[in-house]
């Protein structure tokens, strides 16, 4: 609340923040090589018409902007305060600045929660004290922030482009290494955040903002880890936002030695890679894996339209970039198919009979008395064959006999540039360019991103942004993410601690994931007439409590046929355990109905930091850790949610039909999921609950085997 009482909505200190009317510099110094000299003048040079104030130890004025001495001193209409106290003075006096009526402070300094201990307690306190008096803060340790279209800029980096890119980032130095590729990129920003620690508005609030923004077409996102619980959040704000506009984003920390430097970078405690690919999938959110991708597939997603199928068309001149651009298409996840025999008879009549036709086209060479050949063959295309999608252009274009084409030229590299982005802007089809020169700032390139053809001198960049202008059109193409709690009102749990298989399958039957049908034995005898009761063949197993794999110790026998099978089974089971744990290791026997063998799926829940919970999906039965193919599921999880999972396994084509087997049904691997979160949310003490496998019986799916986890012996996802 502010001084008032009243609440300080979400739209005003964001307003505040990107469109302030009056800033505070914090800390201010007087002397010339201190940074708030270089921050004012920066302001200024950006053209702010609002005003300035500042704040520093002894009061005077500074040019013509006024030094307050106090906080109790400040008028009552600052919008924004920029922070450079050090973090010493900076808890004491942010409280007393937003007693003034403050709206939002970007906390410049560092020293506090990414240091940890004592650091960290100090940062909560302060936030707590800035919201008591209704202003709330960006940072601390934030590398700066601007949003050129209100002429503000509080970073180090003077004469930045307009344009249409916003960055919220958790890093100054990524900002900063964009910045520089823009101008080499002929596009300019919007605004940019630099979030730091995350003490107080949440990174998605920006998102939020943004997305609403005019001036901001397209939001690059560089993020090292969310605070706790705020996944969702995250998630669903980035929904929203992305079925209006494209969002980019890197996630640093994807390694355990990146994750350690992350932590320690901006106190941010950053889950596995895979759990953030899961959630900027389901978010719409388009992800690169490496810092110079980031501002390409922005660029990309602002200046191509999407790509509505998977068909590309390669157009250009050269042998060998012609081959390997092919290869990249495809190792992107794209295709390459053959022309139709109309289109390549309509080639065979303007090039050489030597002269590659079946796609790619390599013109070899001709652009040289022509540069709009590229668009030419790409219009010829177009023309005679309507089953493609995109198309990549590739070649020596741009500064290649520069000055001196063949002598009777049509065009030049830059006019030529307006004709090949007509017949994107006509067909809705989108173009790349591949020249191995385009990082090289010339008019040439200037004149294709100007008709809104992105190039790049990098084949596997290029076919990736082929990939992300399809990933954006998938996205928008599928209905809005749904999906439902199955939660039970009253659920029976039985054990408080399911300690072995059939505690666990009890507990989880209670919830409806279906089991074979099992009994509990005391001793082989017992365990025969088990069998006989559920039906031969049947699977034993060995009850060892705390034991995570029973066959590790033989202690599980699978398609016993008959009772001599069984108690022999039982025996060996016996002498396995008592090898390994003693005779007092085996507390009875489950058997169970043979489901036979087939396809075994893995389905786990387990606690996340970030999202409070997720799903794991991936290969499962005794190999499943050694395959290590498991990929993560959002919760609550829904058949979109699953089918996208599952294509990013390695063994994505095992869960279709395959070989007179089904396909995996999505919607109730989407059901045990959930199920299985109903049973790890009620048990409060769990940290992962596991099916491994699963299989499909029939029309159903049905686990095998199952398992509770707690803190001391949590599995990995």
């Amino acid at each position: 609340m502010n001084g008032s009482g009243s609440i300080v909505s979400n739209v005003t200190y964001l307003e505040a923040l990107y469109r302030p009317r009056h800033i505070l510099i914090a800390g201010f110094s007087s002397d010339p090589k201190k940074a708030g000299v270089r921050f004012l003048e920066g302001l200024k040079a950006q053209g702010f018409g609002g005003t300035i104030s500042l704040l520093g130890r002894s009061a005077g004025t500074h040019e013509t902007h006024r030094i307050y001495a106090s906080a109790d001193e400040l008028p009552g209409d600052i919008d924004l305060v920029f922070n450079m106290y050090p973090a010493s003075a900076t808890p004491d006096i942010l409280p007393r600045i937003a007693a003034r009526g403050a709206k939002v402070a970007v906390v410049f300094t560092s020293g506090f929660a990414e240091q940890g201990g004592e650091a960290g307690e100090a940062q909560k306190r302060m936030v707590a004290a800035c919201r008591a008096n209704g202003m709330r803060l960006v940072g601390p340790n934030c590398p700066g922030y601007f949003y050129l279209p209100a002429h503000v800029n509080l970073t180090s980096q003077a004469g930045l482009p307009l344009g249409p890119l916003a960055l919220v980032s958790q890093s100054g130095n990524v900002g900063i290494t964009l910045w520089d590729q823009s101008r080499m990129l002929d596009i300019g920003w919007s605004a940019f955040v630099g979030v730091g620690n995350q003490s107080d508005i949440p990174l998605y609030d920006h998102i939020d903002y943004l997305g609403d923004d005019p001036n901001t077409k397209v939001i690059a996102l560089y993020l090292e880890g969310l605070p706790e619980g705020q996944g969702r959040a995250f998630r669903d704000a980035c929904r929203r936002v992305s079925r209006k506009k494209p969002i980019v984003a890197l996630k640093g920390g994807r390694t355990a030695a990146g994750r350690r430097a992350a932590q320690s970078h901006t106190a941010s405690l950053s889950s596995e890679s895979q759990v953030y690919s899961a959630l900027f999938a389901e978010s719409g959110i388009v992800e690169v894996k490496h810092l110079e991708h980031l501002l390409p597939i922005a660029e990309v997603l602002y200046r191509c339209p999407p790509m509505k199928g998977d068909r590309v068309a390669i157009v250009g001149s050269g042998g060998g970039h012609s081959t390997i651009g092919t290869d990249e298409v495809e190792l992107a996840g794209l295709e390459v198919p053959e022309f139709s025999a109309r289109l390549q008879q309509a080639v065979a009549t303007r090039l050489p009979a030597y002269a590659p036709r079946r796609n790619p086209i390599d013109m070899t060479g001709g652009f040289t008395k022509d540069p709009s050949l590229f668009a030419q063959f790409t219009q010829m295309v177009v023309d005679h064959d309507e089953s493609y999608h995109g198309f990549l252009n590739y070649g020596l274009y741009g500064l290649y006999r520069q000055g001196k084409l063949d002598d009777g030229h049509v065009h030049t590299y830059e006019s030529a540039a307006p004709v090949l982005g007509a017949i994107q802007d006509r067909t809705g089809l989108p173009i790349i360019f591949y020249s191995p020169y385009a990082y090289q700032q010339h008019t040439s390139f200037t004149a294709l991103r100007d008709a809104g053809i992105p190039c790049y001198p990098d084949l596997n960049l290029a076919a990736l942004g082929l990939a992300a202008l399809r990933e954006r059109a998938i996205h928008l193409m599928r209905e809005p993410m749904q999906a439902e709690r199955v939660l039970s009102p009253d659920i029976p749990f039985g054990p408080k601690r399911p300690g072995t298989e059939a505690d666990a399958a009890r507990v989880l039957a209670n919830v409806g994931v279906k089991f074979p049908r099992m009994m509990l034995a005391d001793s082989a005898e017992d365990a025969v007439r088990s069998a006989e009761s559920i039906g031969f063949p049947v699977v034993l197993k060995g009850v060892v409590p705390g034991l995570q794999h029973k066959s590790d110790l033989g202690a599980v026998k699978i398609g016993l046929s008959d009772a001599r099978m069984v108690e022999q089974a039982a025996r060996d089971i016996l002498h396995g355990v008592s090898i390994h744990v003693g005779p007092k290791g085996l507390s009875g026997y489950l058997v169970a109905q043979d489901v036979g063998r087939g396809r075994e799926f893995f389905v786990g829940v387990r606690r996340d930091f970030t999202c409070g919970a997720i799903g794991v999906l991936g290969v499962g039965g005794v190999y499943a850790e050694a395959i290590g193919d498991t990929n993560v599921c959002m919760l609550p999880a829904s058949p979109l949610s699953v089918e996208l999972c599952l294509n990013k396994l390695r063994s994505k084509h095992m869960w279709l039909e395959f070989r007179g087997e089904p396909a995996l049904d999505h919607g109730q691997v989407a059901d045990l999921l959930n199920r299985l979160a109903n049973a790890l949310e009620a048990h409060p003490g769990c940290t992962a609950i596991e099916c491994n496998p699963v299989m499909v019986v029939g029309s159903e799916l049905m686990a095998v085997d199952a398992a509770f986890y707690y803190d001391e012996e949590r599995p990995g996802a």
